[in-house]
Formats: C-alpha cells, structure tokens, sequence
C-alpha cells in the first residue's frame, strides 16, 4: 500500500557538477575541464562560497489516481481534478498513483546573483545563476531516487516527470500542486503569474503503476523534450 501522507525532506545533499554549470554557461565538454581557463577558475572560486548558502529542501506526496477522460481531464483521491494534454495522458494512462513534489535549494543564490549584476561584475552574476540551475536540478534528481528508494512498491514503475509550465503542462495548474503539497512548508510560494519564489525551485507530477505505457528511470533526461536544437541539451 503507497502511503499518500504529505512528507517534508530538510537538507537534501547536493555535490554541483562543475561540467554542468559550464554547460549551461554555454561551453562545451572538452571546454570544462580546462583549468587555464578564467571561467573556470572563477567557477571554482565561486563554488566554495555557495555550498555554505544553499538550503536545499524537498517536499512530496502521492495521490491516488481515480480516472483520466480521453480530452485530459484526471481526477485524483481527495477530489482534486486536473487539466493535462494528450501527450501526459499517452504516457500516465495507466498509473495508480501520482507523486507530486518540489524541491529547492532556497533564496540565498539568487541574492548573490542579484548583488554582483547591481556591482557589474557580470561574469560571476552567471556563474551564480548557473550554480543555482544545477544545484536545483540536483536536489531534484536527489529527491526523486530517494523517493524511488524509500516509496515505490516492487513491480511499480514510475513515468516520466511533467512541470508545470512546461511544453506539456498549462503553467495555472501549478496552483493546483501547490494546494495539495503546500510547499509554504520548505519555503517555496507562488507569485500572481504562478511562478515559484525562489526561482531556483522545481515542481513535476510523475505517474506510478505497474502497467505503465512509458516508463523512465532517467528522469531528467533529454531525450523527451520538444526542443532538439536548445543549447543546453546533453549530447
């Protein structure tokens, strides 16, 4: 039996990729391992200072699937109701479960950023918000294999994750998670344009069952998205 308790996850660990945050600084792979390099090196300067300023958080739970019509319409246990495309609903129609979660690594990051743009000095400003952007998604992929660990009955398998505002999903429907999950809890609010605060914040629905469609263990992965040619893509 999945147990369906909202549950609160303080201190996520996280170890930042140096190579990721160079990726999304836009510089290629054999690139990030240059240590001449001044990106580089400030990169590693930089680092040091925003271990100590992340409070990365976590908060998740699981509601029983009741049904999914045909134009996207899913109803849950405890009588929430959502609106998805038909891309979800080809690859969570036959889940038990959905999970809904947030994580963060909170405000402190992006004050940091904010403060070196206001001094000009520019090439920091992006390293802290590339920091920022990986750390996130680290706490996310963190939070999801705990979860996966600690929650998810043998046989079950788990789809692809979905975020709010996202190609797949109408960002209004964000209010919707936030209702269920409360992330007020770990910090995390909305704004009137149902964008999360802090920014360096992730929220996504997964569904979970033993008959899934599509299933996947590589949750953030590349190969589902709808933009082939961005610029951060993984090769």
């Amino acid at each position: 039996m999945v147990k369906t308790e909202t549950n609160v996850i303080e201190k996520i660990p996280i170890k930042i990729a140096e190579g990721e945050v160079l990726r999304y600084l836009g510089y290629q792979k054999k690139l990030s391992l240059n240590d001449s390099s001044h990106v580089h090196k400030v990169l590693k300067e930089e680092l040091e200072q925003a271990y100590p300023l992340l409070e990365s958080k976590g908060i998740y739970c699981f509601l029983t699937m009741i049904s999914i019509s045909q134009n996207g319409v899913i109803r849950t246990g405890q009588d929430y109701q959502f609106s998805v495309n038909k891309k979800i609903i080809n690859l969570i129609q036959n889940a038990e479960y959905l999970l809904f979660a947030v994580a963060t690594v909170g405000a402190k990051i992006e004050e940091h950023t904010r403060e070196w743009f206001k001094e000009g000095q520019y090439l920091k400003a992006m390293v802290w918000d590339a920091l920022g952007t990986v750390a996130v998604k680290t706490a996310g992929q963190w939070l999801n294999h705990f979860i996966e660990k600690e929650n998810i009955p043998r046989g079950f398998q788990l789809s692809r994750y979905f975020e709010p505002g996202s190609d797949d999903w109408d960002i209004q429907e964000q209010k919707k998670v936030f209702t269920i999950l409360q992330p007020e809890k770990i910090g995390v609010t909305l704004n009137s344009s149902c964008m999360m605060e802090p920014a360096k914040s992730l929220s996504w629905i997964r569904g979970m069952g033993q008959n899934l469609t599509h299933s996947c263990r590589d949750e953030f992965s590349c190969d589902y998205c709808a933009l082939p040619n961005c610029a951060f893509r993984k090769k």
